[in-house]
């Protein structure tokens, strides 16, 4: 996939200025809702012993006392935060990413097929309905950093029984700084012994069954329902699946810009020239 940055003289002598970035310069798409491992808007009820690691819970609009069955879930690394501005500027932090991740050119069409047994490149990957996931999806980095993979998904996203979702390959930041990003136009059904990754974004609800758990997020504009579940925003490689993207000057969601390009950006940007980059799709 060929990506095309026009940069003008301005903003190119302001990058000279500044350097170049090292890698995770870029603030998560998510801003300030990547502060939560669970966001709903009516309801987050829980039954079990559900462990919510590094980050917090909120909801809005509803009230707090939506929030039911903490305990015996429990919260490490994180807090509830009662229904004010900071779960409301969380919800519309929440509702940009996901128009932004939703207008993102596609990579490819899997509308009508199931991720099982599949292994994808970094990309965009768009289904014009529904989303099924049977048995293991693989995600290959390809060695890259700030690797991504966003699913644009029409309507809702459902696991089967024992889905799995892997990366494989990382970059020499092993994975620290890639993004998976689910954005579903309906629910989200994660089905029971799941073992998933990624930052799960709902436009009505998210349900996890029982032992399912994820590394990542739930972020939904209604009710997310939990049972006996591990949701970690830390991942093992150290970190939580918001690298790779970033907003540009227009507030498009584009790809992280590789650190060579503002090697050039600078030469370049005085004449007013356009840089190309190629990044496999």
């Amino acid at each position: 996939m060929k990506i095309q940055y026009l940069i003008s003289w301005p903003v190119a002598a302001l990058l000279a200025l500044l350097g170049t970035p090292e890698a995770g310069f870029a603030q998560s798409i998510l801003l300030s809702a990547s502060s939560f491992s669970l966001l709903g808007g009516s309801a987050i009820t829980n039954t079990g012993v559900t462990n919510i690691m590094g980050g917090d819970v909120g909801l809005y609009p509803a009230a707090e006392s939506a929030i039911t069955g903490i305990p015996p879930a429990v919260i490490t690394g994180g807090t509830i935060i009662a229904t004010g501005s900071v779960t409301e500027q969380a919800q519309v932090d929440f509702a940009k990413a996901a128009a932004g991740l939703a207008a993102m050119p596609s990579t490819a069409d899997l509308s009508g097929q199931d991720l099982g047994g599949m292994t994808l490149a970094p990309g965009v990957y768009t289904f014009s309905a529904a989303a099924q996931l049977t048995g293991i999806l693989t995600l290959d980095a390809e060695g890259q950093n700030d690797a991504y993979w966003v699913f644009q998904i029409g309507s809702t996203l459902t696991t089967a029984v024992s889905s799995v979702v892997r990366v494989i390959n990382e970059g020499s930041n092993g994975g620290s700084d890639d993004g998976i990003f689910w954005d579903a136009g309906s629910a989200i059904v994660i089905d029971t012994n799941n073992t998933i990754l990624g930052n799960y974004l709902a436009e009505t609800s998210i349900t996890f069954d029982t032992s399912s758990q994820g590394y990542g997020r739930a972020l939904a504009v209604d009710a997310i329902t939990l049972d006996t579940n591990i949701v970690n925003i830390q991942d093992p490689n150290g970190g939580d699946w918001t690298g790779g993207l970033t907003y540009d000057i227009s507030g498009q969601v584009v790809p992280v810009p590789e650190p060579a390009a503002f090697l050039w950006l600078a030469p370049l940007g005085a004449l007013g020239l356009v840089l190309w980059r190629r990044r496999a799709s």
